[in-house]
């Protein structure tokens, strides 16, 4: 009984506590892009603040998630494209919602049929990507290498650097994406470490 008793107490408790608001996020303000160098770019751009750059994304792209600090939020979304930063090196240089299959034909011979060496399918190997693209270029005095690649109607552009290890990546599903994310690219600015 006494053990039930204490339980029950616990109850309301334990309601009390999971109703409280959760901690308010720091809002971003937004930011124009202050990057006018760059074709597409326009006044309706902002700029996103991230740990030690700052990069331009359209106006009308939005956050995936709110950020709990002055960073602005990691993942960014527009019309079927997407685009995030982080620290280190990229994962990856391809979108990780590509897939890759193999297909393989099956003949069968019989000793009466044999099919003569020449005929039989040879392994031909399918070129679900395209070759990479490398494009370096200084912003300052830091060597940015812009990597681009098509898979399946899926194309991804990363800004990298190896010092400071930083990195911004984008996601498109039209050539027209692509574009945007190649401009995004070229508005990327490192910043000074504060003190």
């Amino acid at each position: 009984m006494r053990h039930t008793l204490g339980s029950l107490t616990l109850l309301p408790a334990l309601g009390v506590a999971c109703t409280q608001p959760a901690p308010p996020t720091v809002p971003v303000a937004v930011v124009p892009c202050a990057v006018s160098d760059v074709g597409s770019v326009d006044s309706s751009w902002r700029q996103i603040r991230a740990s030690g750059l700052t990069f331009c994304v359209p106006g009308s792209w939005r956050p995936s998630h709110p950020t709990p600090d002055s960073l602005a939020a990691r993942v960014w979304k527009g019309n079927e494209s997407s685009v995030s930063w982080d620290l280190g090196r990229p994962p990856s240089m391809i979108a990780p919602d590509v897939v890759f299959a193999e297909t393989t034909s099956v003949v069968t011979v019989t000793r009466t049929n044999p099919v003569p060496p020449a005929s039989l399918p040879r392994g031909t190997p399918s070129q679900p990507c395209s070759q990479p693209t490398n494009t370096p270029f200084m912003i300052g005095s830091v060597l940015v290498v812009v990597t681009q690649i098509q898979c399946q109607q899926t194309w991804t552009t990363t800004g990298w650097s190896t010092a400071p290890p930083i990195y911004v990546q984008g996601e498109a599903h039209t050539s027209k994406g692509a574009e945007l994310l190649l401009a995004m690219m070229q508005t990327i600015r490192f910043t000074a470490p504060r003190r």
